[in-house]
C-alpha cells in the first residue's frame, strides 16, 4: 500500500514534478484529427497544464501555451492565419514553436525594433498519427 506522499508523488503531473517530467518525456493523444476540422482551435488541458491546439491554414498543428503573454488574453479565442495563431485581443500572431512572428501596431510603429523577437510562449510539437494529414 502507498503513503498519501508516494501516491501524491505518483498522481502530480504539472510542470517541475516528478511524474509532470516524466510522462512529458512521452508523446501523450490529445485529439482526433477530425476535431480540428470544424473548429481549427480547441482549448486543452494536459498534464496539468491549460493549452491551446489549433491547425493554422497551411495545415500546421501547434499546441501552445493558454494565454498570450501580452495582457494574458485566452488563445482559445484567436485565429488561424496562414502561418500560426493570431490573438484575439491585440492581434500578436505565434507559430507551432511559440515564437511571436507578428505584432501589428509594434510592426508599424517602430519596425526597427524586433520587439516580437523577444516574445515567446510555451510550446509543444505536435503530430498527426492518424487521418487526413
Amino acid at each position: 500500500m502507498l503513503s498519501v506522499e508516494q501516491n501524491e508523488i505518483l498522481m502530480q503531473t504539472g510542470a517541475g514534478t516528478l511524474m509532470g517530467e516524466l510522462m512529458r518525456r512521452y508523446w501523450q493523444p490529445i485529439a482526433a484529427v477530425a476535431e480540428l476540422d470544424d473548429n481549427p482551435v480547441k482549448p486543452v488541458r494536459l498534464l496539468s497544464e491549460d493549452l491551446v491546439l489549433y491547425k493554422d491554414k497551411a495545415g500546421t498543428y501547434g499546441l501552445v501555451d493558454r494565454q498570450c503573454p501580452h495582457r494574458r488574453a485566452d488563445l482559445s479565442y484567436g485565429w488561424p492565419e496562414e502561418c500560426g495563431l493570431r490573438c484575439s485581443y491585440h492581434g500578436w500572431n505565434f507559430d507551432e514553436q511559440g515564437h511571436c512572428i507578428g505584432q501589428p501596431f509594434e510592426e508599424t510603429a517602430h519596425p526597427d525594433a524586433h520587439f516580437k523577437d523577444k516574445i515567446t510562449i510555451k510550446a509543444y510539437p505536435v503530430e498527426a498519427k492518424v487521418g487526413p494529414q
